[in-house]
């Protein structure tokens, strides 16, 4: 997951608690008034919650994230699960 990403899950209310943050030339830094926490795969499968039912690998590249029903809108895609899955979040997180 690229800065970017990250600056958009905490624009959009992304929990901004871990270890680390990345600033925006991707270094790493002990602080939130800073950075932007990249979260793992498994802190944005947490915050889904509920929501996220299913997570593949696309047949020739990427990755996709599905919602409660895998047809239905939105999903995610990335190059990664992490990239997928925040997409995911951000798409059900809409204001």
């Amino acid at each position: 997951m690229n800065y970017e990403l990250a600056k958009q899950l905490k624009e959009a209310g992304f929990p901004q608690t871990g270890e680390f943050f990345y600033t925006e030339n991707e270094s790493i830094c002990n602080s939130k008034d800073v950075g932007v926490h990249k979260p793992t795969l498994s802190e944005l499968i947490e915050a889904c919650g509920d929501k996220i039912i299913c997570l593949e690998r696309g047949l020739k590249s990427g990755w996709f994230a599905f919602p409660t029903r895998r047809d239905a809108k939105p999903n995610g895609n990335g190059d990664t699960p992490e990239e997928a899955v925040a997409k995911l979040w951000l798409e059900l997180n809409k204001k």
